[in-house]
């Protein structure tokens, strides 16, 4: 398996080969795919607060190999969270918590082709993520 550094610079060579209005598309295109989160899931407490549509995410982290899912009213919204998933998918707790998050449209060339309302709720989705796997290594007695 790819490190999330792997899998984010293969996607940032993916889209390059992309016009940037053929990225969007392409975010769409994804997001439709997705089979989201089902709806026992879509809580307050997996919402994400700060994008510009209804998101939601839920993270399993039993085995210390996490698993994302993901859920949104917006496809384009969708389709990057398709991209989260993508990347953080059976890492570790440790290795997701270590990913400069704020960097990872930037990275696959959408950080200009994306507002930044969107942008922001990316970020969000990375930091919850993030905060939830910090309480679970807490709760678990580890230190982060």
């Amino acid at each position: 398996m790819a490190t999330i550094e792997e899998a984010i610079n293969n996607l940032a060579a993916n889209m390059s080969l992309l016009e940037p209005m053929d990225r969007i598309e392409y975010l769409i295109d994804i997001g439709k795919k997705a089979e989201g989160l089902p709806s026992e899931l879509k809580t307050d407490g997996n919402k994400v607060y700060g994008c510009a549509s209804e998101t939601w995410l839920a993270v399993d982290d039993t085995d210390d190999k996490v698993t994302i899912v993901t859920d949104s009213d917006a496809f384009i919204v969708k389709g990057m969270l398709q991209l989260l998933e993508r990347c953080f998918n059976g890492h570790t707790r440790n290795d997701i918590i270590a990913v400069n998050g704020q960097n990872i449209l930037n990275k696959i060339g959408l950080g200009g082709s994306i507002s930044n309302r969107r942008m922001n709720g990316f970020a969000s989705a990375i930091q919850m993520v993030q905060t939830r796997l910090r309480k679970s290594l807490e709760a678990d007695g580890q230190a982060v």
